[in-house]
């Protein structure tokens, strides 16, 4: 008989363990959720090569924060906090592409997604930038690649990046590419 009793505590513990890591799991989120993170990635790329400052803004939080760190350097060469800060840069760089006749596209072609909570998730996507010369050289120039690493946040039901660490390695002036572009 004690040797039942002890069985019985033993499956006792046993689901009460069970019990308490599944209640500290955190929830995943939904395939939908997923597709959608995955078109947040896709609108990133296309705003950002549009100039699409009101499009690019509403994809992050009020309080988003972005760093983005070039060519293995420790200290990052842009650093935003908010959404004000965010939607500044959209213009400051297609003005300078614009004026060059420089066209940008962003591939973006494979992320992971780790659940946090249901609201909360870790995004990895790997990056590849290219550079267009408008009416002169249309052969695209691949110019920089990396990694984006990226908290994602689902207010009011919409996924917005609520952090977004950039590290890429290439040029990034124009210069570089086309000299005719130097000055």
């Amino acid at each position: 008989m004690k040797r039942f009793a002890k069985i019985i505590a033993y499956l006792f513990v046993l689901v009460a363990l069970q019990a308490g890591v599944a209640a500290a799991a955190p929830a995943t989120i939904s395939e939908s959720d997923r597709a959608d993170i995955h078109e947040l990635v896709a609108k990133y790329s296309f705003t950002w090569d549009a100039a699409d400052e009101d499009g690019f803004a509403a994809l992050f939080t009020d309080d988003a924060e972005g760093n983005w760190f070039v060519n293995g350097e420790k200290k990052p060469a842009i650093a935003v906090k908010g959404i004000q800060e965010i939607r500044t840069l959209v213009p400051s760089r297609a003005a300078v592409f614009a004026k060059k006749g420089l066209i940008t596209k962003h591939l973006m072609p494979n992320s992971t997604i780790e659940s946090i909570s249901a609201t909360e998730a870790k995004v990895v996507t790997q990056a590849l930038i290219l550079w267009q010369l408008k009416g002169i050289d249309l052969l695209p120039r691949p110019v920089q690649a990396g990694y984006y690493h990226s908290v994602v946040e689902k207010v009011d039901g919409v996924w917005k990046f609520k952090r977004r660490d950039v590290y890429l390695n290439g040029v990034f002036t124009p210069g570089e590419v086309y000299p005719s572009l130097a000055n």
